[in-house]
């Protein structure tokens, strides 16, 4: 019986789906089962605080799965690798490619966070890969993206396996993709691809993606896909309804998905050959998996690394810091009036903004913590530049609204400011739940005109910052400082901090 767009908690160390499929018929048909093995979301090295994840244990359930299907496996990925991490805001994601490259991945799609440091990082990165990126529906100035395929044809035994990989458009708001990079419809490019990937007789067509759920299903009702292997939403999926599914495995590689298709290939009296397949899904939890010795001492190697450069005292904080997804993108938070203030003091701007969803870490500092720059960085890895941009009041006014627009969504996008104040009403609607804007001890006017920071990604558009576009740049990206070393300054400066809630975003 079909399993129709089940989730299955994280708590579930494995989970089978096993569904028949319509037959063919029988005219000496040959059958083989072909092995996926797939993570999706994988920017942490290491294992979490539970023991599960990281790359060491990701290679040993891939070298599990092969042995014990002894035959070769495809080891796939579903986009987000480079960004963020401690790591990354160092070498910008290097250190996963290697990771990757050493473990055997063999495909993975694009995913937004790939593009958190801009074209020319990306670049870079997939000159580095020694596996295949599958860029299919992202376009550079309207040709392919240097480094990229659109799509790949896998012999595995008898069974052509048709390949490709799609990225979702909102990268083109929530990472920092540049102007000339253009992402075509997920949909659109499904159905065309996979058309091009029969008529070049693929048996099977797979899709990488990383794109929400809903265009997933979306491909399987308008494509001919018979399997999409997925990412972004960082949940355990499967689904299979007869025909063809969809399957996602978390993130950070806490499970690993194992898929089996046990294919059937049957010569018609036409010349063509039918096609069936039966799927069974397997989501292994690496809590209690031995991690590969080899790809461990990697690992390590790179934690040290990274050891020697962030464990680095900076100061220390009087009063607790709260960096939980929950505060900082939903009220004013003390580490984010931190950030904001340290962003404009290093730009003498009259006031800040920064995006809650840019502050990472997920965690509290008690009262009497002793900051490092591992700390900041944790909060901070992005690898964004502070900017400073001339506005006027008015533009101001419409960022807080764009900033408060989604708050009943936990988006990213809420303010977090330094240099003004102001009152929102979440039940009032988007565009008008703002009001009392103060600059310092002044009223917020329209006509005035403001010097403010801000940083990269918002001041190109990100993250529905739309109005700070084509505004007068003081100091752009180039000429600007990365926002973390900005806060580890100012903490290093002071010596000892105490940011406090103050009322500068009250409802």
């Amino acid at each position: 019986m079909p399993i129709l767009r089940s989730t299955f908690g994280a708590t579930f160390a494995a989970v089978a789906i096993l569904a028949a499929a319509a037959g063919a018929s029988a005219q000496d048909p040959v059958e083989i089962t072909v092995r996926f093995v797939h993570v999706n979301d994988v920017d942490r090295m290491d294992a979490d605080s539970g023991g599960a994840g990281g790359i060491a244990k990701i290679a040993a359930v891939r070298a599990m799965a092969e042995a014990a299907f002894g035959d070769p496996v495809l080891f796939t990925y579903g986009g987000d690798m480079i960004s963020p991490s401690l790591m990354s805001s160092l070498d910008h994601g290097a250190h996963m490619v290697d990771l990757f490259n050493r473990i055997g991945l063999q495909y993975a799609a694009l995913g937004n966070h790939e593009f958190d440091f801009g074209p020319e990082v990306l670049l870079e990165r997939l000159a580095e890969a020694q596996y295949t990126v599958l860029g299919t529906n992202v376009r550079l100035n309207g040709e392919p993206l240097p480094g990229t395929v659109d799509t790949a044809i896998v012999e595995m035994g008898p069974v052509k396996i048709g390949l490709f990989g799609l990225t979702t458009p909102d990268t083109a708001e929530i990472a920092s993709p540049g102007p000339d990079i253009q992402f075509l419809d997920p949909v659109e490019t499904a159905v065309e691809t996979a058309a091009a990937l029969r008529a070049e007789g693929a048996h099977l067509v797979i899709a990488l993606t990383h794109v929400d759920l809903d265009e997933d299903f979306a491909q399987l009702d308008a494509a001919d896909v018979d399997f999409i292997l997925g990412g972004h939403n960082h949940e355990i999926q499967a689904f299979y309804d007869g025909v063809n599914g969809v399957l996602e495995s978390t993130s950070q590689g806490t499970h690993v998905a194992i898929l089996d298709l046990a294919v059937t290939l049957t010569p018609q009296e036409d010349g063509s050959t039918g096609v069936s397949f039966v799927p069974e899904v397997q989501f292994v939890s690496t809590v209690d998996v031995e991690p590969d010795p080899e790809a461990a001492a990697a690992v390590q190697a790179y934690l040290d690394k990274l050891d020697e450069a962030l464990n680095v005292e900076i100061g220390t904080t009087e009063t607790e810091l709260d960096s939980r997804r929950a505060t900082v993108r939903s009220q004013e938070a003390a580490i984010g009036k931190l950030i904001a203030d340290a962003m404009r003091a290093a730009t003498g701007a009259d006031v800040a903004i920064t995006n809650g969803g840019g502050i990472r870490a997920d965690r509290t500092y008690p009262a009497g913590t002793v900051l490092t720059r591992r700390d900041i960085l944790s909060e901070l890895p992005f690898g964004n530049v502070t900017v400073l941009l001339e506005v006027d009041g008015a533009t101001i006014r419409e960022a807080l609204e764009n900033g408060v627009s989604r708050i009943e969504d936990g988006a990213g996008r809420f303010p977090q400011v330094s240099g003004l104040s102001f009152r929102f009403d979440p039940s009032a609607p988007a565009g008008s739940r703002v009001s009392e804007v103060m600059v310092g001890d002044e009223p917020l006017f329209d006509s005035n005109t403001y010097r403010l920071a801000t940083n990269d990604y918002m001041a190109s558009g990100g993250d529905g910052y739309a109005m700070f576009v084509g505004k007068p740049v003081l100091i752009d990206a180039a000429a600007g400082t990365l926002m973390a070393s900005q806060v580890i300054q100012y903490v290093e400066a002071a010596g000892t901090i105490a940011p406090v809630v103050e009322g500068r975003i009250r409802q």
